[in-house]
């Protein structure tokens, strides 16, 4: 009986330790792609300026700059948050701008959706 009880608790622990390495993977790579993301928004920003810079136009210089300096905010927040932190902002700003944030969602659903027919024959 105890065999039976220990080939039962042995099987019950591998789905749960596969789950558990599943979920760590996924994180891993859910922490590198925003990493990625953040490096990215990095890179636009320098390229941004080096646009405007060859422009020579004072104010496209100027809009850009301004440009660049929210991608590179948005990037510093991307590396210094973790994903539970960001969860917490966004809920908090849902609860205080609830009618932002629909009108945000409904935005970048079009986008999503615009992206997606794009691709399509």
């Amino acid at each position: 009986m105890v065999d039976e009880e220990q080939a039962g608790a042995v099987t019950e622990m591998r789905p749960r330790s596969s789950l558990r390495e599943a979920r760590r993977s996924v994180m891993q790579r859910a922490y590198a792609t925003k990493e990625a993301a953040a490096d990215q928004l990095i890179t636009a920003a320098e390229r941004i300026r080096a646009e405007a810079l060859r422009s020579g136009d004072e104010v496209a210089l100027r809009q850009a700059n301004q440009l660049a300096r929210s991608l590179e905010r948005a990037a510093v927040y991307l590396h210094g948050h973790t994903f539970d932190q960001m969860t917490g902002d966004a809920t908090q700003f849902v609860q205080s701008k609830p009618w932002q944030a629909v009108i945000i969602a409904f935005l970048l659903g079009a986008v999503f959706g615009r992206s997606l027919r794009r691709g399509r024959p």
